[in-house]
């Protein structure tokens, strides 16, 4: 594992091929006991992430996009390709681009939640600023704008609820 000086780094945490991923302000990331980050996957540490306990985050996923605060929940997790954003360019400014001068510079930078027991399938786009209630499940390719309802499903562009999870406790 690339030597990276963590925020917090739990105990049997799995980080797959790490010199194919990108962490960011290292020094920002905690990450919760026997969490699995997977390849190729970019996590910027902002403004801060804590991704909490048994969270697995798949292949290609981009956490944390636009140096904001993460908040990931204990037991959830995401597919291949996930974006979760935390902060968007100030449009009321003309300069809009990273390349600009520091001062030229305007981002927006909110707090994004995922709730624990979440589920959020390939592709999806969690936009700045929302909250994903508990045992809320996230559709494949969804753009999620707003806030989710605790064990809800949504769907689509933008997503929209399209039922309720249901569980089924097994011993």
């Amino acid at each position: 594992m690339t030597v990276c000086k963590w925020k917090h780094l739990g105990k049997g945490v799995k980080i797959y091929d790490d010199h194919l991923s990108v962490f960011l302000k290292p020094e920002q990331i905690s990450i919760g006991d026997y969490s699995r980050l997977d390849a190729s996957i970019r996590v910027e540490g902002g403004l801060g992430v804590t991704i909490g306990e048994r969270v697995h985050i798949s292949m290609g996923s981009r956490l944390n996009i636009g140096g904001g605060e993460l908040v990931f929940g204990a037991h959830s997790g995401c597919s291949d390709n996930v974006v979760i954003a935390t902060g968007n360019p100030d449009t009321s400014y003309l300069l809009i681009s990273a390349a600009e001068e520091p001062e030229n510079c305007h981002v927006i930078k909110k707090k994004t939640v995922i709730g624990e027991y979440v589920v959020i399938f390939a592709g999806a786009v969690i936009c700045p600023g929302v909250t994903i209630g508990d045992g809320a499940i996230i559709g494949a390719g969804s753009v999620v704008t707003k806030n989710v309802e605790p064990w809800s499903i949504v769907a689509g562009n933008p997503a929209h609820p399209i039922g309720r999870r249901e569980l089924i406790v097994r011993n």
